[in-house]
């Protein structure tokens, strides 16, 4: 104690003495030191003030550098600066290719994109649009084309694709499409990830696609910064380039950016499944609100220091930099305005929580993509917000995941309806973005009209990107950007002869194309009608009716009725045709029938649906909603392991409900495929069974074994194509004299089906029925898939190896497929065409394409489309393919080569089992009037799509 008084009292003393100033008591270099600490603590004091303490005033001084300070200013003048409002019609396009030709269109039926049809010509001269009226001429040499009332529309604009970020063929190398390491990543671009040279930009354009706003994927909340670009390659082999601005004047037209964000299932799913935030919408929610808290605080602190800046007088500075994050930048130019916000949402509270979060952070976003049940909640996104927000949405794409389970075709008529603007995208890959204009017809399908549909896919979009004062619409000044078209671009399976991007012709048609009278066969009708958008009739249901007035019916494939014969009528009573073709006598008790009048209408038997989820799933990816995927089974070789489809079926779901009311009649469905090489063994089934012992419900619970082979089926216990090929091999000839279904199979009694693609994986299949014969065998091998199955005609046809196209329009997406014939204007042919050519029997399935970090199946759902596309490979095979041989390929082709033999004809005592339509089936307009068979024994009239 004494000891810490003495010491105690020897600083206190040393204190006096320093305030008594006593140097006899203080050395000089400890004075000195003492001095200098107490200026540095002044100096943090003083620094801290300034830079960090809250709510600091801004000071000047000169040690912030001139140049800094100068481009601090130049920043603030352009935050307060006016932006140009992009109204003045433009008289250059900065893109123009020196040397390209005036072009002028003469008799065309323009459809300008702005509800308007005019009959007419168009000058493209200069990269724009020049003039639009009649007779028209040009003093320079120009290229005339008389049209011949061919239909020209603006260029087809994409505001939703992943094109150029995830290239074809799909390789790990240019996957570049989300930045997953973390859910936060507004600050990307996908400018520096797009790909030039991307083989899909010329296939997107020949679709008239000729603007694609390319987008980040959804897996991340807030998944970066978008990039427009014209599908047009240019010389440079720049993105730059490519880019919609440029080149141009930014005094004269304001330059936008485009942020993508996204909310729901993917980001919780994909970060919950690496345990971290966010797993729930909680977590989603938190993290938007922290990340624009702390774009908010920047903004703040940037008007701060501008508003600091302005009130200096001349000579002076302020001595800080202007406050940049550049992390944030792209949040702060969304906060400020100069960004439209394209939000990935489709449940109806993920909308309402981002209109929430949008209210309270005071940002606008300019369109809401996929939202597949907002439909419900047309009053809030109209009413909450100032701005008009944009639905982006699909046609008809639902329910392979919860999201999507409450989608309705009806999605966008009802967004038009409600006065809120709608766009049609097509989600690269998800849907290929060259059949966007299917998309809008399938919309106008729907119920949506003519107009609406195809502004869905031109100015609507081009507006929701700021862009509408230069494509979009077919106007003055604007950017010659037109497609001519075969034909209406809402019919179906329309296709363009030309696209023009910047006024050059991208595909090099010959002008006695452009030219011609009949560029496509004709049908009964493919023009839209006027008055097709009128409310439907009521569905009802009927237990015998009488059909009249029917132009044709194809019966089955060696019998076809046709008005041209006299009248012709089909009666059915109590599910059994008692009467089909001419002269059928009305029955005498006529009050217990209903009589339809097709009206010209046609009656085919009912459609079969080949493929992988019907009566399996109601949503795939949910495990509680699904039979689930099948793994790699511990002994290939031991039959006990096969799976069998039917020990799954689930009947009466809403799949098969919306497939059933479709003319969906039969499904085959095999196990739902993961890695496994073999899969299981597919049942048949009618859709609209109730139970598996309903008289005929189930038609075969063995139709055959299924096996897949390529490189996305390798799993870590076969890693090998051929591993795959040889892992089939072995198991057949291994139980070639069993009594077991893989014997039935190497026999013969059952066929083997293949899900391939590879020319060369198809060659090995061939060889492989060769070696199984060799053993005794007869094996039945059938090919599905087959995106260049067109390249092994010959082959396949001198092994009667049936082709089960699955899609029927494939893509070049792996590298062991790129052989892909896209059809025109890039191929005079597809592979369906050469496989007809050369007597291949040919079957039509749905979609097996899987995607995602969750394998999901896209062509989940669209089974109702199975008409439209027997009636797509009728319509652009120039005269090749009949439309009964298009109708074969759904019904009686299918069912002969499955084995099916379940008389699906429509002929006299059979059970009754067809569709009948009130038109032409192979016309966008034509509904499904009449569907009879499948499993119900009542009639139903007038099915209507949810």
């Amino acid at each position: 104690m004494l000891e810490r008084y003495k010491e105690y009292i020897q600083v206190n003393g040393y204190i006096q003495n320093f305030i008594n100033f006593k140097p006899s008591y203080l050395r000089p270099k400890k004075f000195l030191l003492i001095i200098s600490f107490v200026g540095t603590l002044i100096t943090l004091f003083i620094s801290y003030k300034i830079h960090f303490a809250p709510n600091a005033p801004y000071k000047y001084n000169q040690f912030i550098g001139k140049e800094a300070y100068r481009n601090g200013i130049i920043k603030c003048n352009m935050i307060k600066s006016d932006k140009p409002n992009n109204k003045n019609t433009r008289t250059s396009n900065p893109r123009f290719v020196p040397g390209t030709k005036t072009i002028i269109f003469k008799n065309g039926i323009i459809l300008n994109g702005n509800r308007e049809k005019i009959l007419g010509d168009i000058i493209l001269k200069n990269g724009l649009i020049h003039a639009i009226g009649q007779n028209l001429s040009d003093e320079g040499e120009a290229i005339v084309i008389d049209v011949k009332k061919k239909y020209i529309t603006p260029g087809l604009v994409d505001m939703h694709s992943h094109a150029a970020i995830a290239s074809w063929p799909s390789l790990i190398a240019t996957d570049d499409a989300s930045e997953i390491s973390y859910p936060l990543t507004p600050y990307v671009r996908t400018q520096d990830g797009i790909n030039p040279s991307d083989p899909e930009i010329r296939i997107i354009a020949s679709g008239g696609i000729t603007t694609s706003l390319v987008l980040p994927g959804s897996l991340s909340l807030m998944g970066g910064e978008g990039f427009v670009i014209k599908m047009r390659p240019v010389d440079t082999v720049s993105v730059d380039d490519m880019g919609i601005n440029a080149n141009i004047d930014t005094k004269k037209e304001r330059v936008w950016r485009w942020l993508k964000m996204a909310c729901g299932e993917n980001p919780k799913e994909y970060f919950g499944s690496r345990k971290q935030i966010p797993s729930t919408r909680l977590g989603e929610a938190w993290l938007f609100r922290k990340m624009f808290a702390e774009a908010q605080e920047l903004k703040q602190k940037q008007d701060d220091w501008c508003n600091a800046a302005a009130k200096l007088s001349d000579g002076e500075q302020l001595n800080s930099y202007f406050p940049e994050d550049l992390q944030l930048e792209s949040l702060v130019a969304l906060l400020r305005g100069d960004a439209k916000l394209n939000l990935h949402c489709l449940e109806i509270f993920d909308v309402e929580t981002m209109i929430r979060i949008s209210l309270e952070f005071n940002f606008t976003i300019a369109a809401i993509h996929h939202a597949s049940s907002a439909y419900m909640i047309t009053d809030i996104i109209k009413k909450r917000v100032k701005n008009n927000i944009t639905i982006a949405t699909f046609s008809d794409m639902w329910g392979h995941k919860k999201e999507l389970f409450q989608a309705s075709t009806k999605t966008p008529k009802i967004f038009a309806d409600a006065q809120i603007p709608v766009a049609l995208k097509s989600d690269h890959p998800i849907t290929n973005s060259k059949h966007l204009a299917y998309e809008a017809a399938k919309a106008y399908h729907y119920g949506l009209d003519e107009h609406h549909s195809l502004a869905a896919i031109t100015s609507v979009p081009a507006k929701a990107l700021g862009l509408d004062h230069r494509i979009g619409q077919i106007s003055l000044g604007y950017d010659a950007d037109v497609v001519v078209w075969d034909s209406h671009p809402l019919s179906l399976g329309a296709t363009p002869l030309e696209v023009y991007i910047d006024g050059i012709p991208q595909f090099n048609t010959p002008l006695s194309v452009l030219s011609n009278e009949t560029p496509k066969q004709s049908l009964s009708d493919n023009m839209p009608k006027s008055d097709f958008a009128s409310e439907p009739v009521k569905s009802r249901t009927a237990s015998s009716v009488i059909l009249k007035n029917i132009a044709r019916i194809y019966a089955d494939k060696n019998h076809t009725y046709s008005s041209v014969e006299g009248n012709i009528s089909i009666i059915v009573k109590g599910g059994i045709i008692e009467c089909i073709g001419i002269n059928c006598i009305i029955p005498s008790n006529i009050s217990s029938y209903e009589i339809i009048d097709l009206n010209g209408g046609y009656v085919i038997p009912g459609i079969i649906a080949f493929g992988p989820a019907l009566g399996l799933a109601e949503i795939e990816i949910e495990s509680s909603a699904s039979d689930g995927q099948v793994v790699p089974i511990n002994n290939p070789y031991d039959v006990e392991d096969i799976i069998y489809a039917i020990d799954g079926l689930k009947l009466g779901g809403k799949h098969l409900e919306a497939a059933y009311k479709a003319g969906i009649l039969t499904a085959v469905t095999a196990p739902l495929s993961s890695k496994s090489a073999i899969t299981g063994v597919s049942m048949a089934f009618k859709t609209g069974a109730r139970s598996i012992f309903d008289n005929g419900s189930i038609i075969s619970e063995n139709v055959a074994l299924h096996a897949q082979i390529g490189t996305p089926y390798k799993d870590d216990r076969i890693p090998t194509v051929s591993g795959q090929i040889s892992l089939i091999r072995r198991t057949l000839i291994k139980n070639l004299a069993q009594q077991n279904i893989i014997g039935r199979v190497a026999r013969g009694d059952i066929p083997l089906i293949v899900y391939v693609d590879s020319k060369d994986e198809i060659a090995s299949l061939i060889k492989l029925k060769i070696q199984i014969k060799n053993y005794g065998g007869n094996l039945k091998l059938v090919i599905s898939g087959g995106a260049e199955a067109h390249m092994l005609a010959i082959e396949l046809a001198k092994n009667e190896i049936p082709v089960i196209l699955n899609p029927s329009r494939p893509t070049p997406r792996l590298w062991t497929a790129q052989n892909v014939l896209m059809g025109a204007p890039i191929t005079n042919k597809t592979g369906i065409d050469i496989l007809y050519a050369n007597n291949v029997k040919i079957g039509i399935g749905v979609d097996l394409f899987s995607l995602g970090f969750k394998s999901f199946l896209l062509g989940f759902g669209t089974e109702r489309n199975l008409i439209w596309d027997a009636g797509w490979v009728s319509r652009n095979s120039k005269g090749l393919i009949s439309q009964k041989d298009a109708i074969g390929f759904i019904t009686w082709s299918l069912e002969e080569i499955l084995g099916l033999n379940m008389r699906n004809g429509l002929l006299k005592g059979n059970i009754a089992n067809f569709v009948a339509y009130n038109g032409n089936p192979f016309d966008i307009s034509t509904k499904v009037k009449i569907v009879a068979g499948g499993g119900k024994t009542d009639i139903l009239i007038d099915p209507e799509q949810d």
